[in-house]
């Protein structure tokens, strides 16, 4: 039987909870299906210890240590699909992964570089990150982290959602971050973005260039573990973020080239429901979204603080 009858033929007969050894693999290359009620997937064990999560769509590519399978540990790089409606298509995808190719070379390569292979199929299939890019999470936490060094008890809204990214007793911050060389536009994304009610709004301009040597977000959250930052709330709202632990984003690093605070005040370009006739948003006006050039607006340099702290 060809090696994908076979893992189409898993797929439909394995149990639940349980890895079914794929045949017709040398024992060297030796490769399970594993079928859940939500789920199913194929594993290969790993040589040692890796942290690797990825997603996209429907897919993941993760990595889980110590799994116990006919008595025996493993360590598994496990390919995984939450849409049983589409196994065969799947099937296809799994034969490719755990296929070892002449003298194991793709097995070798997928071993020692899951992220390269995970970025050739995520490019074949047409798909277009949809999650925060790394840069803007950062800047999220470098603010948080400039207040918790002043002594200010804030709270990223990064899990939840909020209509800002850091409240305060005060005041709330929202963050915009660019790696755009030049230039101080800013995208609001609604009439509520910078909408104040009751508190003081800021906003922070984070400009970031792509660096050898720089700071990514896995040294930033360890960075707010040591102000007393939970680290469990952290986690979560990097999970909703589309950034769990062994998310290759999370160590893309990055230099921090300006971080600036603006007041969002009267004088502030604003559009909000004050902004129409009545103080009413015209019927049928289903969304608005507009750029705010910063260029000559009172602000305070942060990374000039920082480094006065």
């Amino acid at each position: 039987m060809k090696l994908l009858d076979t893992i189409k033929n898993n797929f439909a007969r394995g149990l639940f909870s349980k890895a079914m050894k794929i045949s017709g693999l040398p024992s060297e290359y030796i490769a399970w299906t594993i079928k859940q009620e939500q789920w199913i997937g194929v594993a290969i064990p790993l040589p040692k210890i890796l942290e690797f999560s990825e997603h996209f769509a429907n897919v993941r590519l993760y990595t889980e240590n110590n799994v116990a399978i006919s008595d025996k540990e493993y360590n598994l790089l496990i390919l995984r699909c939450d849409d049983l409606s589409l196994r065969n298509e799947f099937a296809t995808i799994c034969y490719h992964f755990i296929e070892p190719g002449e003298d194991g070379q793709n097995r070798q390569l997928l071993i020692n570089n899951p992220e390269e292979w995970w970025n050739k199929w995520k490019s074949l299939l047409g798909n277009r990150d949809s999650e925060k890019e790394a840069y803007s999470i950062i800047g999220e936490l470098l603010a948080l982290e400039h207040l918790l060094k002043n002594g200010i008890n804030a709270k990223w809204q990064g899990a939840k959602g909020g209509t800002q990214d850091i409240q305060t007793d005060k005041c709330n911050y929202e963050v915009k971050s660019t790696t755009a060389r030049y230039g101080y536009e800013v995208t609001i994304n609604s009439i509520y973005q910078l909408g104040k009610k009751g508190t003081d709004l800021k906003l922070i301009f984070c400009r970031f260039e792509k660096a050898a040597i720089g700071m990514d977000i896995n040294a930033v959250i360890k960075s707010l573990v040591s102000l007393g930052y939970s680290e469990l709330l952290l986690e979560k709202a990097m999970e909703a973020n589309g950034l769990e632990k062994g998310c290759t984003a999370r160590s893309k690093k990055y230099r921090i080239i300006e971080m600036k605070s603006y007041n969002v005040d009267d004088n502030f370009p604003v559009i909000t429901e004050l902004s129409f006739k009545d103080d009413v948003i015209p019927k049928n006006i289903i969304r608005i979204n507009y750029t705010v050039n910063l260029s000559g607006l009172p602000c305070e340099n942060l990374l000039e603080t920082e480094q006065n702290l």
